[in-house]
């Protein structure tokens, strides 16, 4: 159980004092070892504890509130169902006893078993309606669960029986708030401020008095009086602590009243005290532009020409006020739409940091050469005249004067990773190569190079190249990290895991005790690739636990913020906890559990078609089939051994754990029962339980495409058709031109509106009504066929995505229409490939291979050759050949 979710001494102490209770009171004493069995739990002596208990239980087997007391120390012991034993039978002995209920509640409280604590607090009230302790646990309870009605209705009770105490008074503000009622909550803060005039608590405290102010005044604001905010900001002046807190925040209400000139003044002032605060430049541009809403992201903002030459007049001001300002320099590259200007800002910029040597100035201009951006061209341009420049004449253009020969190489760097980000590896690397020759001890440039083949599609030399650079500095952390990382993308499990455990103790079995997400979710990644599913729910899973503990996590904060007076702080962390579940590690590792199902269910049926294939000899030859065998065997083989390494490194850890005994007794780990996954990927509705992930992903992330057309999916594995169609309305409502979307409605309207499954006929006519506006929606009538709606998606794709359209056009139409497979693959022969990014070749690769919707093995080996010219760094389609780091001499 965890300690700091347990209030022991609320049920102890009120225990001999229960006038409610059935059982008659204790002599003396045993009254004073019932205490001491208190005290014992509070000094976490569990031992004693229970020999005191037992002492009393000697003389009064019966005597309820001991023995619930009884189970409270065995909890914390970890005996748990001898402790839900005790505690039971301690209510049936005492029901009427509030220290048996309230002791009840805790151990469903240590077990995060939230709901069924509040009913046994519910009950302790029953028994005793006016405990401030019951009370205040059962608020912290309502709180964690979001009772937000119930947790007012318990504070307001709290705070009308114990009206001097602070945190009374603003727990309920908070309650009041977080309800949307501001502005009783702003009454309840000022009543509170009026009980201390003529005290000196301001004084005394002054940094918690001033945090009162400015949460009262941060209720005004949310209460959509941005004028009265502004007013009460002026006049606690004085009164606040935060003196740049209160700057920042009267320039955000100025800015939101329209007083855009005093502002704009504000901002100009906190940017004196910080030139580099992004936050504040958009305040003041938007001051500038007479905005009522800052703009942090102009690269993708439409931009006037008159915007324009304001925030130029504007920057060209605050760079000669803030020479050494990098973001005074930066951030003009965003908002400049002229090229000749947006060239000359560049080179301004970007220019002192090639001469530094800055590794880090490509992820920093990135945005800049992104596909579609109008400065791309521009870019490359630039940069390309700067490395022939420097080669020609050993200085930049426009100057004479000559520069070191390390700005050269540098130069090459950028310009190689402009390549990289428009596709082009051969230059790229060619660009690396030749700085790799000038400066073969720089670190940085292996690091890049493994960048560039991780893009080309060669995860294997990518992650070699990876381990060049974490050799040259074995004590860079960061460079463990890349190539850990890399290992795990080649799905090279065991040497990412021995690379990680060099930075952690016992051999890396702490990372899951660390927290370390992105470590689980490459590895169940990996694992999901290989084939390994009980692995890979297995991290998965780990990294939903981590989620479920930081949402327990929050519990330890709804009294210590609260006492601690940071109020705006604690609301803030409430609401960011209410969308915990959409952060993207979750959102990753959820999809990846629904989609491991999803594999499980389908997976007999791939083993068929594998099978069949096999059968048919798969297009391969004997030789072939005998490489293919001989790699599974291999590949199981290294499976069982990695398995037998970790148990063993887990057997030393532990053993080293039994040795040397850890400070102060802290409780050993319970063993895991399933270190495999074998038990999650063998139950017994897979279906049914990715269908619970599900639900969380469709509440907390449902403006994710990723979740809805996953949801659809889903559903339709289930059979669930009124589901798939909510999620594949949303799915086309937030990209009908994706080639996933389509592929989902494609087969949706096939399976539903063919007559392939058979629907109740309320249900038929939903479906029916929302299939033929789906038909609307894509310029086709009622009575449309899939066939024709997925013509119609073809016919409207064009630019970047129509390689990917090509390729789901093909897949749907060996679905809907098997009779068309030779024109679909006649598609996928003649699809431009230099146009598809390396995934969409993948893709139409795996269609044309043994076990594809469209399997030809003379066809697969045609676009294989094709691929590899597009490609010729990528294994997929049989390039990469030589692209691993040479050997070390044989003298190392």
């Amino acid at each position: 159980a965890r300690r700091a979710s347990l209030t022991p001494r609320s049920a102890a102490r009120t225990a001999p004092e229960d006038e409610h209770s059935m059982a008659p009171p204790l002599p003396a004493k045993e009254a004073t070892l019932f205490k001491a069995i208190v005290k014992h739990y509070e000094l976490k002596s569990y031992k004693k504890g229970l020999r005191a208990a037992d002492q009393v239980l000697k003389k009064f087997p019966e005597h309820g509130e001991t023995i619930a007391m009884k189970g409270l120390l065995l909890n914390c012991m970890e005996k748990k169902e001898e402790a839900y034993d005790l505690v039971r039978k301690g209510i049936k002995l005492d029901i009427k006893s509030q220290v048996c209920w309230h002791v009840y509640g805790l151990l469903y409280r240590s077990d995060r078993e939230y709901a069924q604590a509040i009913k046994c607090y519910r009950g302790a009230l029953r028994h005793e309606p006016e405990n401030v302790k019951i009370l205040r646990d059962l608020s912290m309870l309502q709180i964690q669960l979001r009772l937000l009605p119930g947790f007012l209705e318990t504070r307001q009770k709290l705070l009308t029986m114990k009206p001097t105490n602070r945190m009374h008074w603003f727990t309920f503000a908070v309650a009041l708030h977080l309800v949307g009622r501001y502005d009783e909550a702003v009454g309840v803060v000022e009543a509170y401020e009026r009980t201390l005039e003529g005290s000196d608590e301001p004084s005394k405290e002054p940094y918690e008095y001033s945090e009162m102010l400015l949460y009262k005044n941060t209720l005004y604001e949310e209460a959509g009086q941005p004028q009265k905010a502004l007013d009460d900001l002026d006049a606690i002046k004085e009164k606040v602590a935060d003196r740049t807190g209160w700057r920042e925040r009267r320039a955000a209400l100025l800015l939101a009243v329209g007083r855009h000139g005093e502002a704009g003044e504000e901002y100009l002032a906190l940017l004196k005290r910080n030139p580099e605060h992004f936050g504040w430049h958009a305040g003041l541009q938007a001051a500038e532009l007479q905005a009522a809403t800052p703009t942090e992201r102009w690269l993708s903002a439409e931009v006037t020409a008159e915007a324009e030459a304001t925030l130029a007049a504007l920057y060209s001001k605050l760079q000669k006020a803030y020479p050494k300002s990098q973001a005074c320099m930066r951030l003009p590259l965003d908002f400049t739409r002229s090229p000749p200007a947006f060239a000359a800002a560049l080179d301004a910029y970007a220019r002192s940091y090639v001469r530094k040597g800055v590794p880090s100035l490509f992820a920093d201009l990135k945005p800049l050469c992104a596909e579609g951006a109008w400065s791309r061209v521009l870019f490359g341009e630039l940069v390309a005249g700067w490395v022939g420049a420097l080669e020609a004449t050993g200085a930049f253009p426009d100057t004479c004067e000559k520069e070191p020969p390390s700005t050269l190489m540098w130069a090459r760097v950028l310009l190689a990773q402009y390549y990289d980000s428009c596709g082009d590896t051969a230059a790229a690397l060619s660009q690396l190569d030749m700085a790799i020759g000038h400066t073969p001890t720089c670190l940085d440039l292996y690091l890049f190079k493994a960048r560039v083949y991780k893009h080309a599609g060669h995860a294997s030399a990518a992650a070699r190249w990876m381990e060049e650079a974490r050799k040259m500095d074995l004590a860079d952390r960061y460079l463990n990290t890349k190539a850990t990382r890399y290992l795990l993308r080649a799905d090279c499990v065991p040497e990412a895991e021995a690379t990680i455990a060099l930075f952690t103790k016992d051999g890396g079995s702490t990372l899951h005790e660390m927290q370390c997400v992105w470590f689980e979710l490459e590895l169940a990644a990996s694992y999901l690739r290989t084939g390994d599913y009980g692995r890979a729910l297995k991290n998965f899973a780990h990294v939903e636990q981590h989620f479920a503990d930081i949402g327990e996590d929050q519990f330890d904060f709804h009294t210590y913020c609260v006492r601690k007076m940071t109020l705006r702080e604690y609301v803030k962390m409430v609401r960011f906890e209410d969308t915990l579940h959409g952060h993207a590690f979750y959102v990753t590792a959820a999809c990846g559990i629904v989609d491991t199902y999803l594999r499980i269910v389908a997976k007999p049926a791939r083993d068929a078609a594998a099978a069949a294939a096999e059968e048919a000899g798969g297009g391969l030859s004997v030789q072939e089939r005998k490489k293919a065998e001989s790699k599974r065997r291999k590949a199981e083989a290294k499976a069982k051994a990695e398995a037998e390494a970790q148990a063993k490194r887990d057997a030393d850890a532990k053993g080293k754990d039994g040795k040397g005994g850890k400070k102060g007794g802290g409780k050993e780990k319970p063993p895991d029962d399933d270190p495999y996954g074998e038990a999650l990927a063998s139950v017994e509705a897979p279906l049914a339980k990715a269908a619970g992930y599900m639900r969380t992903l469709l509440l907390h992330a449902p403006a994710e495409l990723r979740v809805q057309v996953l949801a659809c999916q889903l559903a339709m594995a289930r059979s669930k058709p009124l589901l798939a169609l909510r999620a594949l309305r949303k799915a086309l409502s937030l990209g009908a031109a994706d080639a996933q979307v389509h592929r989902s409605a494609a087969r949706f309207l096939h399976l539903y509106r063919a007559g392939g499954a058979a629907l109740a006929p309320a249900v038929a006519t939903v479906v029916e009504r929302h299939s033929a506006q789906i038909l609307a929606a894509a310029g086709l009538p009622t009575g449309a066929t899939a066939e024709a709606y997925n013509d119609a998606f073809l016919a409207r794709a064009g630019g970047g995505a129509a390689a990917a359209a090509v390729v789901a056009h093909a897949e749907v139409r060996a679905l809907v229409a098997p009779a068309q497979a030779a024109a679909a693959r006649e598609a996928l022969a003649s699809l431009d490939l230099q146009q598809a990014s390396l995934a969409v070749c993948k893709e139409a690769l795996a269609l044309l291979e043994p076990g594809g919707a469209l399997a030809d093995a003379a066809a697969a080996a045609a676009f294989r050759q094709k691929a590899v010219a597009r490609f010729p760094h990528a294994p997929a389609f049989g390039g990469g050949s030589g692209d691993e780091p040479p050997p070390p001499p044989s003298g190392e």
